[in-house]
């Protein structure tokens, strides 16, 4: 029985989730001349076998026959209990499989696999960076994700967060970060997270938000979700719905990457942000590049006039700081105030949360 189905599903195989949970995989979309393909692959993962890139078909809710590649893996809980079976779905029906690996897919499908292990052996982690405050406020952390590897290597986010958005795995690695912001804003830290395009605009992404810091009793506030435009841009209609629940939870939203798009000015008027993180396509540069100077000065203005605060990304010397902070800037961030690392070694010494 399906019990979970993403947006990747819905638009492979045009069913809403509404129409596909709880319902069987076979009758949904399993063509019946394999039937049998469901229990065999669960038989395998049971085996210890891995399942990686197993080519089949499937059907859409139209009847069309799909070539498709699945990659599976077993759910466990927390007790190691096996609730149900994972299985990552790739339409290849236009490609032959000498297509797929001339053009690169087997290397990124074989990525999927490792975000799935990654993820279901606890291998997703999380950096913190410091965003300090320029006039006394108090210092939070921005999470930045890592993958490690089976023998402990650190693997950057460029390396496996495409596949993962692609894959339909994003959002698991989202709500990832949103259970270990709600640990550390309970111990009193105050804690910027990321969400992905595709996670923004999803009603039960705002439930689980709220549930997990709930369960740690954590305080709303402690909590910045920094959203882009591109994000916004997709369903602006569902985007401002997710921004207005969040807000009423008391959670903050930070517009990440301001300035590098056309629609900020009407995201500023329609949703409630609460702080802009000034592009670093105009920090890096700032010293030298009048129109980057310039670019930051109306930014300034512009959140001054809507009582917005003010990110700095990319701060990477001190000529920077000192421009920056002449500007107005409220906050900074970047590798000359701090480098991202691990939890452990970043967040020593709490800072409370004030009222």
């Amino acid at each position: 029985m399906v019990t979970s189905w993403n947006q990747v599903c819905e638009e492979l195989f045009e069913y809403t989730a509404k129409e596909a949970v709880g319902r069987d995989l076979g009758d949904l979309i399993v063509p019946e001349d394999r039937s049998e393909e469901p229990g065999v692959i669960v038989a395998r993962l049971l085996a210890g076998e891995g399942v990686r890139q197993y080519t089949t078909q499937r059907h859409r809710k139209d009847g069309t026959l799909l070539t498709v590649s699945l990659t599976a893996s077993l759910m466990r809980d927390h007790q190691q209990n096996i609730p149900g079976v994972v299985v990552v779905t790739r339409d290849i029906s236009e490609l032959s499989l000498e297509d797929v690996k001339s053009r690169g897919e087997i290397d990124t499908l074989v990525w999927v696999g490792r975000v799935r292990d990654a993820i279901d052996e606890d291998r997703i982690v999380f950096y913190a960076q410091p965003i300090i405050g320029v006039r006394g406020q108090p210092k939070s952390y921005e999470f930045l994700c890592r993958m490690m590897s089976r023998e402990g290597e650190m693997i950057q986010p460029a390396q496996f967060l495409p596949a993962a958005e692609n894959y339909g795995l994003i959002e698991e690695i989202d709500l990832l970060a949103v259970k270990e912001a709600a640990k550390q804003i309970a111990l009193g830290y105050e804690i910027s997270i990321n969400l992905s395009t595709s996670t923004v605009g999803r009603r039960h992404v705002v439930d689980a938000i709220a549930d997990a810091l709930r369960s740690e009793g954590a305080d709303a506030s402690g909590l910045t979700v920094e959203i882009t435009e591109t994000a916004l841009m997709k369903d602006v209609p569902a985007a401002r719905r997710f921004a207005d629940d969040l807000s009423s939870l008391g959670i903050h939203l930070a517009l990440d990457d301001f300035g590098t798009g056309f629609g900020g000015f009407t995201y500023l008027k329609k949703l409630p942000i609460h702080r802009l993180k000034i592009d670093v396509e105009f920090v890096k540069d700032l010293p030298t590049s009048r129109a980057s100077q310039q670019v930051v000065k109306a930014v300034v203005a512009l959140a001054d006039g809507f009582g917005l605060d003010t990110v700095a990304e990319g701060v990477e010397d001190q000529r920077s700081r000192e421009l920056l902070e002449e500007y107005g800037i409220d906050y900074l961030q970047g590798f000359h105030l701090g480098r991202p690392g691990p939890l452990g070694k970043v967040l020593s010494g709490p800072t409370l949360l004030t009222g």
